[in-house]
């Protein structure tokens, strides 16, 4: 007979312990005060055993690893239930708990003006000659105001095809300065333009031979 640990029942009769002898492995309970012993003892056992053999380690491994990701959920009703909650859930998320909303409140909070967003172009003109008689050092008869503007073109025509006119700038649109060597060429039908930066306030122009003169300054932000 193989090795087996001794089990001892308490005899009612004797009152003595005697060893309990089995025919095979198996034990059946019939006792129902025990059957729910064994019960409890394997409800306590759910989810905690331990597998130490490493051959079933290996194949509760598979097991773990074909299962994640993937439930397979067959019952129609199931299925439809799943089904009701995703598509509530979609684009959905509804928050009812006051602390969370407080958190996202200052999540939004701290995003906002943190998105930069291109606004409108704006433009202005002013037409600074307007069939102006001039001579040599006369200015335009006016002024074009590009403070809030970040680059200009000044277009215009001219009965004077023989000499340049000069760009002036100014902070304070009193005092004028000569703008380094920009300056404007008349073709031969005596049109001219260029197309500046504008980091200065206020421009005109300055006209170094006599003729007829129409200039239009135009701007964008």
């Amino acid at each position: 007979m193989s090795a087996h640990g001794v089990i001892h029942i308490l005899d009612s009769v004797s009152g003595k312990a005697r060893p309990l002898k089995l025919t095979s492995d198996k034990l059946s309970v019939n006792d129902s005060v025990s059957q729910a012993s064994l019960s409890n003892i394997e409800s306590s056992l759910t989810s905690t055993l331990l597998v130490e053999d490493s051959v079933s380690q290996i194949s509760l491994s598979n097991i773990e690893n074909s299962l994640t990701g993937t439930l397979m959920v067959e019952d129609s009703n199931a299925q439809s239930s799943l089904s009701n909650i995703e598509s509530s859930l979609t684009s959905t998320l509804m928050v009812e708990d006051s602390v969370a909303q407080g958190s996202l409140s200052n999540i939004e909070s701290s995003l906002a003006g943190t998105l930069t967003t291109t606004s409108a172009v704006t433009k202005s003109a002013t037409q600074i000659a307007n069939s102006q008689s001039v001579i040599s050092g006369d200015f335009s008869s006016s002024s074009h105001n590009c403070s809030s503007e970040r680059e200009l073109v000044i277009a215009g025509t001219t009965t004077d095809m023989s000499n340049n006119i000069d760009i002036w700038i100014s902070n304070d649109n009193s005092t004028y300065y000569k703008y380094g060597s920009q300056s404007m060429y008349p073709d031969s039908s005596g049109n001219f333009g260029i197309a500046l930066d504008c980091p200065f306030k206020y421009i005109k122009v300055k006209f170094n031979g006599s003729g007829t003169v129409n200039a239009l300054v135009m701007g964008s932000n």
